[in-house]
């Protein structure tokens, strides 16, 4: 009896240290954190949403979104073994040297994929990298459409920037689903790539004209995470003369 239970423990307990800790450093680093849905996630699908990889604070940021949509996500880390709760989050190791490892994730992946609700969050270039460009797309995006050609793709954005603020704020825009017109997997990657580029570079944009809560609001963006208020902002800095 006690085995039988032990497994659940032992995930809700690393669920919530994982979660609490994600929680934590975003509310602590951000200012603020929003988000733009243009179409909800369905319920009935599998989702697979794919985005640029600029950020260290980019897996934080999808589980964030992930949060608010209450269905099961999943999410793709090199670095999986060097933090272990994350695994009861939906987290799934995906090595760059080890092709067995990520063989099995990739199988796994699609076994998930077909018991909707889910969410995979997935960044095409592989890498994160500096720099405004985008890498060129990995083939696994377009061999997952193949695998679970059921599964909606959103391409999103995310931008991080430092107007007027003392933390950063980050911004996440998810665009309507994507549908390729291509003979080619190479083309349909290069149509992604395009996709997700153009709605990259629109957001950049757009986050340093919205410079207060209340533009964003105004531009359709919701309030995700209310962070960490700059020195000027906090209530003792506006009692002393």
């Amino acid at each position: 009896m006690e085995r039988t239970r032990l497994p659940r423990v032992v995930r809700f307990g690393a669920a919530a240290v994982a979660d609490a800790l994600i929680r934590w450093s975003v509310r602590s680093h951000f200012r603020a954190v929003f988000s733009r849905v243009l179409q909800p996630p369905p319920i009935d699908r599998p989702v697979v949403l794919f985005a640029n990889h600029h950020y260290w604070w980019d897996g934080y940021l999808c589980y964030t979104l992930g949060r608010t949509w209450g269905m099961p996500m999943n999410l793709w880390m090199e670095e999986w073994r060097w933090f272990p709760p994350f695994w009861a989050l939906g987290a799934l190791p995906f090595p760059s040297q080890n092709a067995m490892t990520r063989a099995r994730t990739l199988r796994q992946t699609v076994r998930l994929l077909r018991q909707p609700p889910r969410v995979l969050f997935l960044f095409p270039e592989g890498v994160i990298h500096a720099g405004e460009h985008l890498l060129p797309f990995g083939r696994t995006l377009h061999w997952l459409a193949e695998q679970v050609p059921e599964a909606q793709l959103l391409p999103a954005a995310i931008v991080i920037t430092h107007t007027l603020h003392q933390y950063p704020r980050a911004f996440l825009h998810v665009d309507s689903p994507f549908h390729a017109e291509a003979s080619t997997p190479q083309e349909w990657l290069q149509q992604a790539q395009e996709r997700v580029a153009t709605i990259v570079e629109r957001l950049r944009e757009e986050a340093e004209c919205y410079d207060n809560t209340e533009k964003a609001l105004a531009a359709g963006f919701s309030l995700l995470v209310q962070g960490k208020p700059s020195v000027h902002e906090r209530w003792w800095a506006k009692v002393v003369p």
